[in-house]
């Protein structure tokens, strides 16, 4: 009985941190893709008052740093990519949506849940084939609903 009971205060206490995660102010969000949660990172943070993503890809120890534009009525924005320390720029854009953990949309002043990119694949694509003729799969990160898998505390 005690180790029933053990187990269910396990599993309500890590259910209550794993809802603690599920939403998250903009500026502090840690997203993940839906699918391929292991390869890819992206972490919000401020610059100043400018909010940037550092999307780091696991695979190859790359971490890209984008400048983010948004609109505060609306949730849409855009991300561009930033030259990095030795100036290599890969001149990706591509627009995004903010949602809450339901999928209904919202704006960087509530809770945010999800992001969803538009054209980050095919952003990442056109870097890499700028590189290289056949670059390989696992370094364009996928377009599409990112969730909020880790909430940063200030």
């Amino acid at each position: 009985m005690r180790k029933r009971l053990a187990l269910l205060m396990a599993g309500l206490t890590l259910s209550s941190v794993m809802a603690e995660a599920a939403s998250c102010k903009l500026d502090q969000a840690t997203f993940r893709p839906k699918l391929a949660q292991e390869a890819y990172v992206l972490r919000s943070s401020l610059n100043g008052n400018d909010l940037q993503f550092d999307l780091s890809i696991q695979r190859t120890s790359e971490t890209f740093r984008f400048h983010v534009g948004i609109d505060g009525s609306t949730g849409e924005g855009t991300i561009t990519s930033v030259p990095d320390g030795a100036g290599r720029d890969p001149r990706i854009r591509t627009s995004f949506r903010l949602f809450d953990v339901n999928g209904l949309k919202t704006t960087p002043q509530g809770e945010i849940g999800q992001i969803s990119f538009l054209d980050l694949r095919r952003g990442f694509v056109d870097f890499r084939l700028r590189e290289r003729p056949q670059p390989e799969p696992y370094t364009a990160p996928p377009s599409g609903l990112w969730k909020v898998t880790e909430c940063r505390a200030k």
